[in-house]
């Protein structure tokens, strides 16, 4: 109970002081703009403006240049970033212009449900800055957002408690780069792209490459909770087991997903494929 409190007292404070900055420093004010959908993508990330600080960016030009080069690098490095996952079929839209509160307020259900029928699966944005570091050197600093689409809109319509939306801090552990766009483009964006693909997969009963996905995003959910739990002082602690939730609700619907793909299975298939029991849905590939 004291963990949440922290949390959403975090939470506001980290909303106003977004706020506050955006308009002294110039930073663009919260506003869902529209934003096209990449043609022939079964999945979309939408990548959103930030905010930023006048330590950051002299003007939103300056980020935007930034920004540019953040959704060439994303586009670019898909496929490598990715690596194990077979036909990556997401796309990275650039969406400058729309600006979501820090706090994900404007993540309505009825915002939440246009976003999941236009197969958006998750949307990143945040808040840019730059402060000295250990030696008095200045470098990057960002707090982004990740808002899983597939569980925000069965929080609205079914209730569920898995967290959808997840905000970090960097740098943080081994997680440090000498730019924004290294700062940004990390293997934890990675692990939500993939856990929100396999949710949305699991929900068009695309069974196979839901468990693929799903189980992708089990071993990386589970590298980003690690070093969580490394924060001093137990600061990740809350964090952590949030991921972990998401982990564990990840690992559940790989489970549903196998015994989907079993009963699907031509008789006698199952044997010769090799699929592995449902209670360890990702101790082995499927060959379905």
């Amino acid at each position: 109970m004291i963990a949440r409190r922290r949390r959403a007292w975090r939470l506001a404070f980290c909303a106003v002081l977004a706020a506050l900055l955006a308009a002294l420093h110039g930073g663009a004010r919260a506003s869902l703009g529209e934003c096209r959908v990449p043609e022939q993508a079964p999945y979309v990330v939408f990548l959103s403006e930030p905010t930023f600080s006048a330590d950051a960016f002299a003007s939103r030009e300056q980020m935007l240049k930034e920004f540019d080069r953040l959704h060439l690098h994303l586009a670019q490095r898909r496929d490598e970033d990715m690596a194990g996952l077979i036909g990556i079929p997401f796309k990275v839209a650039r969406c400058a212009g729309r600006v979501p509160a820090i706090d994900g307020a404007d993540f309505t259900a009825d915002v939440v449900r246009s976003l999941y029928t236009r197969s958006v699966v998750i949307e990143v944005w945040g808040f840019l800055d730059r402060a000295p570091r250990v030696g008095g050197v200045a470098g990057p600093k960002a707090q982004m957002n990740y808002l899983l689409m597939p569980l925000s809109r069965a929080h609205h319509e079914r209730g569920l408690q898995v967290p959808a939306l997840h905000r970090f801090d960097y740098p943080d552990g081994d997680i440090r780069a000498a730019d924004h766009v290294g700062l940004v483009s990390n293997r934890d964006l990675y692990a939500f792209v993939a856990s929100a693909i396999g949710v949305m997969a699991f929900d068009g009963d695309e069974f196979p490459k839901a468990h693929e996905y799903l189980c992708a995003a089990f071993g990386r959910l589970g590298a980003v909770r690690e070093r969580l739990v490394r924060q001093p002082q137990g600061q990740g602690q809350a964090q952590a087991a949030e991921v972990e939730a998401l982990r564990q609700h990840v690992m559940s619907l790989a489970g549903k997903a196998l015994e989907q793909i079993r009963k699907r299975a031509p008789a006698g298939a199952n044997a010769a494929a090799g699929l592995q029991v449902s209670a360890q849905p990702c101790g082995a590939a499927v060959r379905p």
